[in-house]
């Protein structure tokens, strides 16, 4: 197995907070029905949001796309195995350049604090 990417962002949790109050179909299309949480109180884990928000930029970065080539924010999936740790689950263009691309594995790591998520990813061939 070869590196062929790396890819790191950060972002503000107030910035996801604040798109996902103002525009009604922000959270809708950045993130897929399996991906969005609530809290006990049936609130937005806005933490967690930006965290998955920052790993979909990342993966894109470890891919070398962007967001260019057809590529949307849901064709980037984060999700969580039962132990927590975040994985990735890729649909449409982007499966299909990382398939041309011969990655065969991104590895995803979050963090978060009340103000700040971060995501990481590293895409092997």
């Amino acid at each position: 197995m070869e590196i062929f990417g790396i890819g790191i962002d950060i972002i503000e949790v107030a910035r996801i907070k604040s798109a996902i109050e103002r525009h009604k179909r922000f959270i809708d299309k950045i993130f897929a029905p399996e991906e969005i949480k609530f809290s006990d109180r049936g609130v937005f884990r806005y933490e967690e949001l930006a965290g998955r928000f920052a790993a979909k930029e990342a993966v894109l970065k470890a891919i070398k796309t962007g967001w260019r080539k057809g590529i949307s924010y849901r064709n980037v999936v984060i999700l969580n195995e039962k132990s927590g740790a975040p994985y990735v689950v890729l649909s449409g263009r982007a499966k299909e350049i990382c398939d041309e691309l011969k990655i065969i594995r991104i590895f995803v790591s979050i963090s978060h604090t009340k103000e700040l998520a971060i995501g990481l990813a590293i895409a092997t061939i």
